[in-house]
């Protein structure tokens, strides 16, 4: 294992300790350590990080060719675009760390935690939608990375929230972890009052509703747009850069209490 995985096995340790995770949840994370959480667990170095306090914001953005087949590869390309631009008009800017994730059968971490102003725009020469869809794997993986990169900010003295939230259209294929093993992450990060964690289903192939149960996501934290039309997306996107405002000035609920979506 190189010394980034055994810095990375050593964070977690100081999470079970910070009682961010638990014993369990930490030995199951780091027998999947591999370069997708290496990629995800890096971003701003500490020393240029000048807020007081910190959100880390991780999008995961589905690039699978059912996204292509139902014409909403520009709609999320402006959707994603309208995010920045929401988060980078807020009073909350400085202190937004943001990442951003997409994924069909292999995932990709398109850029790690950045300030909102570094962040990078989906164009048709970036994100070009084909493949299945491994959400279960980018799932995971996204949630070890936010770990390992939230913990290093609170051993530097830095407080941080962490927001993840995936936006798909369709159920998982291919992964090798399975929703048991999301659930058991999940619950465990929203147990500790640390982390937000929302699930966006697109369209009406799949009932997105129990697949973000069986993964552990509470009723509140799930927004289901069955008529997934391009303006019905970006209106979507709006609602999670206006949610993940709101949430970062506010106390984070623990466990089935976490939402995200609010009317």
């Amino acid at each position: 294992m190189s010394t980034t995985s055994d810095n990375l096995v050593n964070l977690f340790g100081g999470a079970v300790q910070a009682g961010v995770i638990s014993s369990q949840t930490s030995t199951l994370l780091t027998g999947h350590l591999g370069v997708m959480v290496i990629a995800g667990a890096s971003g701003t170095a500490l020393e240029n990080i000048v807020a007081a306090d910190v959100t880390l914001v991780t999008v995961l953005i589905d690039a699978s060719s059912s996204i292509q087949d139902r014409g909403l590869a520009q709609a999320v390309r402006d959707g994603t675009s309208l995010l920045v631009d929401t988060f980078a008009t807020s009073k909350e800017k400085d202190s937004i760390l943001m990442a951003l994730w997409k994924f069909n059968d292999r995932q990709e971490v398109v850029h790690s935690y950045v300030p909102v102003t570094e962040t990078v725009r989906l164009t048709r020469f970036n994100y070009s939608p084909c493949g299945c869809t491994s959400l279960y794997d980018t799932w995971c993986d996204a949630l070890l990375a936010n770990v390992a990169y939230a913990q290093k900010l609170r051993d530097n003295g830095t407080p941080c929230r962490s927001i993840v939230v995936v936006i798909t259209d369709g159920e998982d294929v291919g992964s090798k972890r399975g929703p048991a093993e999301c659930a058991r992450i999940t619950k465990d990060l929203l147990a500790s009052e640390q982390f937000i964690l929302a699930f966006v289903g697109l369209g009406c192939d799949a009932d997105f509703r129990a697949v973000a149960t069986s993964m552990g996501l509470p009723d509140r934290s799930v927004l289901l747009c069955k008529n997934a039309t391009p303006a019905a997306l970006r209106q979507v996107f709006s609602m999670v850069s206006q949610s993940a405002i709101r949430a970062s000035r506010g106390q984070i609920l623990p466990g089935p209490q976490a939402g995200f979506f609010q009317p």
